[in-house]
């Protein structure tokens, strides 16, 4: 990469960023040729990270990139000029892990793609003040797969330009992420057979109980008398808690669905083979 003492032009290859090109200072243009010079190097490697540099002025929202991996682009299938706008639009989750102390469980903060919207002035706040970035984010690609990538940067600030550097570096963690998921799944899935197998119990003899003497009434009851339709009824909606009961002993997986309010529930007929067996 031939750099001028002017920055007025450059010869660049591949380059999608703005300082280079803008009015900046000579100084922040020299030290974004070096870097991205830098980082050129190290993509011819195999080393497998995936290096980034992303920019963004104080004032304002958007973010673009200076430097973007090859990796990266593979990864996304995109132009340079485009990483920005792909990957925010991959993005289902970002997750942070805070260690909270000895003897105190890590805390882990997950925020989805509409709370990401809503929170990013405040997220690059955070990040400007800590001079540093590290999360986890979990993303969507073609064919409906999903890779997460851990997101380690640092962020250099340049006051009188206003700009501010994030020098970063992703890192494929889909092996461990998923490894994770599943042993949460499990523990969800332990909690929930446990409070499944108390409901059926404490219902059951209940249950059982309002049967018996649903079906004593009806023997000694007439069929026209105006009871007996109710009484009936009350039989059905008893098979019907019973078959629910068995939807809950048969749960072989964690699954929920949308209640109300972004609130969500199990959805027990997703979570049982009992539901599957009886198409119910």
């Amino acid at each position: 990469m031939k750099i001028h003492d002017d920055f007025s032009s450059v010869n660049y290859r591949d380059y999608c960023g703005r300082i280079l090109k803008g009015n900046y200072s000579k100084e922040l243009k020299k030290r974004v040729a070096e870097y991205i010079t830098c980082y050129r190097l190290f993509d011819k490697t195999d080393n497998p990270s995936i290096l980034y540099i992303s920019a963004w002025e104080g004032n304002k929202k958007e973010i673009w990139y200076e430097f973007v991996g090859r990796r990266f682009l593979e990864l996304l299938r995109c132009k340079p000029s485009e990483v920005a706008e792909v990957f925010r639009n991959c993005v289902l989750d970002r997750r942070v892990y805070k260690y909270m102390g000895e003897d105190v469980d890590i805390k882990k903060e997950v925020r989805s793609r509409r709370q990401l919207d809503g929170v990013r002035k405040e997220l690059r706040e955070d990040v400007k003040e800590k001079g540093i970035t590290d999360a986890v984010y979990k993303i969507s690609l073609e064919k409906d797969s999903e890779i997460w990538l851990k997101d380690l940067a640092a962020v250099e600030t340049y006051a009188k330009e206003g700009v501010y550097l994030s020098l970063g570096c992703l890192t494929i963690v889909t092996k461990e992420m998923r490894a994770e998921e599943e042993r949460l799944e499990r523990e969800r899935l332990q909690v929930l057979l446990e409070m499944a197998g108390a409901v059926c119990h404490e219902m059951n003899q209940p249950l059982q109980g309002i049967y018996g003497y649903s079906q004593s009434l009806l023997m000694n009851m007439s069929k026209d008398d105006q009871q007996y339709a109710k009484i009936q009824k009350i039989i059905e909606l008893i098979i019907r808690m019973g078959q629910i009961t068995g939807k809950l002993r048969g749960i072989t997986k964690y699954e929920t669905k949308d209640y109300v309010q972004g609130v969500k529930i199990v959805d027990i007929d997703k979570s049982s083979k009992k539901s599957i067996l009886t198409g119910s």
